[in-house]
C-alpha cells in the first residue's frame, strides 16, 4: 500500500467540528491490531471526491487498510505512532475506534449437545415445518449474506459447487488462511471454510439434503436462498473488525437481502463501528441485519454482544432444542436417556449382573459420594451407582474415583438441577449422566425390586429432552447499556445439527450450541417471510412482524414467563408470523416494536399502542397484560451484577383506556396504556421488570399478537460502576519488572516509574475518566494513556476471564502526561508538584455533570518531582 502523509493532503473542504475517540483497549480477552484505527467522517464530508479526508495539524504517515463506501470513513495503519485521539482531535473527524480482533464465541454446550438432534425438530417448534409443507416455501429467489468464516463449497447440501445448480453465488475471502500464524491479509476470491463455523451457520440458513439423505433428510429454515459467502473469520476463528465491515458493506452492495453476523462482542453500547455500519446498511440498502446476542449468559445482565446493537437490526436470543437422539438404558420397562463420560466416549455395556445401587444419605435423599465414607455400609462390587451430580459439592470425577474405589464397575450420576451434565469422567471407568428428574424414578423402582436388572441399549433413540424448548443458559442477558430492549428475539440455538466441512469431525454434519446458531435460524425465516411477499420488506416492518408473533417462553420447571431482558419477545413462530394479518405498533418512534419503560427517574409510562386490522374482516380484540419474571442483580452490596440473577415476582400494573373493541378490517384503533412500576422490589436492587402487552383476536386458531416491554425500578444513575467489592479500582506502581500497591505521598520517578490504574467496571458507563487533582482538590487534567485521553464511554467487563480470573483492566499512565481539558488534542506534562489520582464513572442516562454524576474514587496521592 502506498504510504501517505496526512500533512501533505490539504486543500479546502468544508470542516466541521472534532470527532471522539472510543478507545476499547484494555479490555479482557480483547487483541487490538497495534496501531490500526477504524475513522468515520462527519456527515456531508466525502473524502472520496474532495481528494482529502482531513485537515492536518500533524504530520501523520500511514498506511490504507480499507476504504468503505456505504460507511463513511476507512480503517488506517498508523506509521508514526500518534493515537487515536490524534485523529479524532483533526477537524472532519467523527469519531474513531482501535482495530479490534474479534473471536468467535466457544460453542456452549446446554444439557445434550454431543447428542443428535435433528434440526427437524427445532423446524416443528418454531413452525417452519408448517411453512415448507403446506405452502412448499422454501425462500427460493431471496438471498443470504452469511459473514462469518467461509463455506464448504464441496458440501452436498449446497448445490454441487462449482456449477448450475450451486447455491453460492457469491462471495469473498477477505481474510486468507494465513493469517493466525502470520496477522497478514491476503485476500481471496474463494472464501473455503477453514474452521467449521460459517458452513454450520449457512446450514442453518438453507442447507438442503433432502434428496442426499445422510444423516438424514436434512433441511435448513430455507433451503432455496440464494447464499451470499463472505469470509471475515480466520481458521482459529478471529477477525479484525474493519475486515468485518469490508465483508458487510460487500454483501450489501452485492444485493443480499438479509446479512448474518454470528459473531461480536459483548459491549452493550451503539457506539461501536460493526453496530453503526448495520444501521447504515438497512438505511441505505434496506438490508436486514441480524446478529446473534452471544454466549456469555453467566455473566449475567448488561452483556448482549455489541453486532446487534443497532435500532433496526435483530438481536437474537437462543432456546434449547425440544428434543433429540440419546443412548439410553432400560430400567423396570422404562426407558432413560443418558450421556457418557467424554472418557468413555461411547455406549455403557455392563452385564446383567451389574444392578443399581442408589447410595442415599441418612435421611434417605440421593448422596453426592464423593468419599469412601460415603460407601460405608454399601456392598457396591460389581454394581452400578447411583449418586447425586451437585457440582457445588466436588467434581464427577471425585465421585467416579470413590465409585472405583468402592469396588463400583459404573456410576449414574443425577444432573444437577438439570439436564444431561457434560463431563469428562475416569479414564477406562464406566460413567455417565441421567436427568435430574430420572433419579426419583429410579429410586422409587430400586425400592421396590431390588434386582430389577439394567439393559444397555447399543442404540440411540429421540427422546424429548429435559430444559428442551425454554431459553438457553448460555445465552446473554440485556438490556444494552441505554436500557433499550435487546436482545428482540429468541430462536433454536441449543444442541443444533447443521452442515459442516467434510474434512472435519462429524462425516459433513455437527451439533453445535450458541447464539451463533440461533441467529441464522431467524435469518432464515425472514427469507421465507420475503419469499412470500414476494420481496423484502423494511427492515422495521420485518422485525415488527415476528417480534408480534413470538411465542414467550418459560425457564424449565418455571411457571412465569421468562424475562424479556433474556428472551426478548419469545421463540420465533414462522408459521403466526406469516400468517400474521394483526399489526401490533406503539407511537414510539423509531422503534415502534416494544416498549422501553427506561427507570424510576426518567419513567416513561404512558404509551399509546396501535392495532392494526390487514384482514378481510372485521375483528373483536382483547387486550390483556401478561407479566414476566423479575430479574435482581445487585443485593446485598455486591457491586458487579450476579452472574446468575434472582428471579422474582416484581410486576408492573398496567390499565387500558380500552381492553374489547372492534377493528374494522383495514382499519386501526389505538389504545392508550398506562403503566407504573412494581409495587414490590427495592428501588436499590435495580429490579429489571418486564412482560408482554397482548391484543387477541377472538377467532379460532388464530394467534394473539404481543408487544414486549422492559424497565427498570430505581436511578439507574446510581448503579454500582466500578467493583469495588472486589478492590477496585487501585493504583500500582511498576518498577524494575515488579508491580506494588504505594503509599499516600509516592514520589514518582518517571526514569524507573510506571504507573497503572487498576479497574474493573460492573456496568456500563458513559464515561470512565482518570483525573489528576492538585492537593486542594481542583481539576489539572486526565491522564494520557496508550489508548489516549482517559476519559471514554466503555462496556462492562466480564465475570471472568479466559483463565477462569475476575475479569479487569489495566491503564498505563504515559510518562506524566495529561490533557487539560476534553477538547484537547496535545498533552502536556503534568508541572511538579502534590496531586491526587481520581477515578470517575458516569452514571447512566445522566447528564455528565462533575461531581455529581459520577462514582468517584481517589486511588492516590502522588508527588511529582
Amino acid at each position: 500500500m502506498k504510504v501517505t502523509s496526512l500533512f501533505s493532503l490539504v486543500a479546502a473542504a468544508t470542516l466541521v467540528s472534532a470527532g471522539e475517540f472510543f478507545p476499547t483497549g484494555g479490555l479482557p480477552d480483547v487483541d487490538f491490531v497495534p496501531g490500526a484505527y477504524i475513522i468515520e467522517f462527519q456527515d456531508g464530508f466525502d473524502y472520496t471526491k474532495s481528494g482529502i479526508f482531513l485537515n492536518v495539524k500533524i504530520d501523520l504517515l500511514f498506511d490504507i487498510r480499507h476504504q468503505f463506501s456505504i460507511f463513511n470513513g476507512m480503517s488506517i495503519q498508523v506509521k508514526s505512532g500518534h493515537v487515536g485521539d490524534d485523529l479524532a482531535g483533526l477537524e472532519g473527524v467523527k469519531s474513531v475506534w482501535p482495530v479490534q480482533i474479534l473471536q468467535l464465541p466457544t460453542p456452549k454446550t446446554s444439557n445434550e449437545d454431543m447428542a443428535q438432534p435433528y434440526l427437524t425438530t427445532a423446524h416443528k417448534m418454531t413452525g417452519v415445518d408448517y411453512i415448507h409443507e403446506t405452502f412448499g416455501n422454501t425462500g427460493k429467489g431471496v438471498k443470504v449474506g452469511v459473514i462469518d468464516s467461509g463455506i464448504d463449497f464441496s458440501h452436498p447440501a449446497f448445490g454441487k459447487c462449482p456449477g448450475e445448480t450451486c447455491r453460492i453465488v457469491t462471495g469473498y475471502d477477505f481474510l486468507g488462511d494465513e493469517y493466525d500464524t502470520t496477522r497478514k491479509i491476503v485476500e481471496d476470491s474463494v472464501p473455503n471454510d477453514c474452521n467449521g463455523h460459517g458452513t454450520h451457520v449457512a446450514g442453518i440458513v438453507g442447507a438442503d439434503a433432502r434428496n442426499i439423505g445422510a444423516p438424514q433428510p436434512f433441511v435448513g429454515v430455507a433451503p432455496e436462498v440464494t447464499l451470499g459467502v463472505y469470509k471475515v473469520l480466520s481458521c482459529k476463528g478471529f477477525g479484525p473488525t474493519d475486515v468485518i465491515m469490508k465483508g458487510i458493506e460487500r454483501a450489501a452492495n452485492d444485493g443480499m437481502n438479509i446479512i448474518n453476523l454470528s459473531l461480536g462482542s459483548g459491549s452493550s453500547y451503539r457506539s461501536n463501528p460493526i453496530a453503526n455500519l448495520a444501521e447504515e446498511v438497512t438505511a441505505k440498502k434496506n438490508v436486514v441485519v441480524v446478529a446473534a446476542a452471544g454466549n456469555e449468559g453467566y455473566d449475567g445482565i448488561w452483556s448482549v454482544s455489541n453486532g446487534g446493537l443497532g435500532a433496526f437490526s435483530t438481536s437474537v436470543a437462543s432456546f434449547d432444542n425440544i428434543a433429540g437422539d440419546f443412548n439410553y438404558f432400560t430400567y423396570n420397562g422404562k426407558d432413560y436417556p443418558y450421556r457418557p463420560s467424554l472418557n468413555w466416549g461411547k455406549p455403557l455395556d455392563l452385564p446383567p449382573s451389574a444392578t443399581l445401587v442408589p447410595v442415599l444419605k441418612g435421611d434417605g435423599s440421593l448422596s453426592n459420594a464423593c468419599t469412601a465414607e460415603d460407601y460405608a455400609g454399601y456392598n457396591v462390587t460389581g454394581k452400578v451407582v447411583l449418586t447425586d451430580g451437585d457440582l457445588n459439592v466436588c467434581p464427577l470425577e471425585a465421585r467416579g474415583t470413590a465409585a472405583k474405589n468402592a469396588g463400583a464397575i459404573g456410576v449414574l450420576h443425577r444432573s444437577v438441577p438439570y439436564g444431561l451434565e457434560l463431563f469428562n469422567g475416569v479414564d477406562g471407568f464406566q460413567m455417565a449422566t441421567i436427568e435430574g428428574h430420572a433419579a426419583a424414578k429410579l429410586i422409587d423402582d430400586y425400592q421396590k425390586g431390588p434386582a430389577n436388572t439394567i439393559q444397555w441399549s447399543p442404540t440411540k433413540k429421540s427422546f424429548v429432552i429435559e430444559g428442551g424448548g425454554s431459553p438457553s443458559d448460555f445465552s446473554n442477558w440485556g438490556l444494552d447499556g441505554d436500557l433499550h430492549i435487546k436482545p428482540e428475539i429468541s430462536a433454536p440455538g441449543g444442541n443444533i445439527l447443521s452442515t459442516y466441512p467434510l474434512n472435519m469431525e462429524g462425516n459433513g454434519y455437527y451439533v453445535e450450541s450458541g447464539t451463533s446458531m440461533a441467529a441464522p435460524y431467524v435469518a432464515g425465516a425472514y427469507a421465507l417471510l420475503f419469499n412470500m411477499t414476494g420481496g423484502p420488506l423494511p427492515a422495521p416492518d420485518t422485525r415488527r412482524r415476528f417480534i408480534n408473533s413470538a411465542v414467550p417462553g418459560r425457564f424449565f420447571n418455571h411457571t412465569k414467563i421468562a424475562p424479556v431482558v433474556k428472551q426478548g419477545s419469545g421463540l420465533i413462530n414462522v408459521q403466526n408470523a406469516l400468517a400474521a394479518y394483526t399489526y401490533f405498533s406503539t407511537n414510539r418512534f423509531p422503534t415502534t416494536d416494544r416498549i422501553e419503560l427506561l427507570d424510576s427517574v426518567r419513567f416513561a409510562g404512558n404509551i399509546d399502542v396501535t392495532i392494526t386490522n390487514v384482514g378481510r374482516t372485521d375483528t373483536v380484540y382483547d387486550l390483556r397484560h401478561e407479566p414476566a419474571e423479575s430479574v435482581i442483580s445487585y443485593r446485598d452490596g455486591n457491586t458487579s451484577p450476579f452472574n446468575i440473577p434472582f428471579l422474582g415476582d416484581d410486576v408492573a400494573t398496567v390499565t387500558f383506556s380500552a381492553t374489547e373493541f372492534v377493528v374494522k378490517a383495514g382499519e386501526s384503533f389505538t389504545v392508550n396504556v398506562q403503566f407504573q412500576e412494581p409495587s414490590t422490589g427495592l428501588a436499590s436492587e435495580f429490579p429489571f421488570y418486564s412482560g408482554y402487552i397482548v391484543a387477541a383476536p377472538r377467532v379460532e386458531g388464530v394467534a394473539p399478537v404481543r408487544l414486549p416491554y422492559a424497565g427498570v425500578k430505581g436511578d439507574v444513575s446510581k448503579v454500582p460502576m466500578l467493583d469495588t467489592k472486589a478492590g477496585y479500582p487501585y493504583f500500582v506502581i511498576v518498577n524494575n519488572g515488579k508491580a506494588q500497591r504505594v503509599g499516600a505521598g509516592y514520589t514518582i520517578d518517571w526514569n524507573v516509574d510506571q504507573p497503572r490504574i487498576y479497574t474493573r467496571l460492573g456496568s456500563h458507563t458513559p464515561e470512565l475518566s482518570i483525573r489528576l487533582h492538585d492537593d486542594a482538590g481542583n481539576f489539572v487534567g486526565y491522564l494520557d494513556t496508550p489508548g489516549g485521553i482517559a476519559a471514554k464511554p466503555y462496556g462492562r467487563d466480564k465475570d471472568l476471564d479466559l483463565n477462569g480470573n475476575p475479569a479487569f483492566r489495566i491503564t498505563s499512565w504515559r510518562d506524566g502526561m495529561i490533557y487539560t481539558d476534553l477538547k484537547a488534542t496535545t498533552p502536556s506534562k503534568a508541572p511538579p508538584g502534590k496531586y491526587k489520582i481520581v477515578v470517575a464513572a458516569q452514571g447512566k442516562l445522566s447528564q455528565g455533570a462533575y461531581p455529581g454524576d459520577f462514582e468517584i474514587h481517589e486511588v492516590a496521592s502522588i508527588t511529582i518531582v
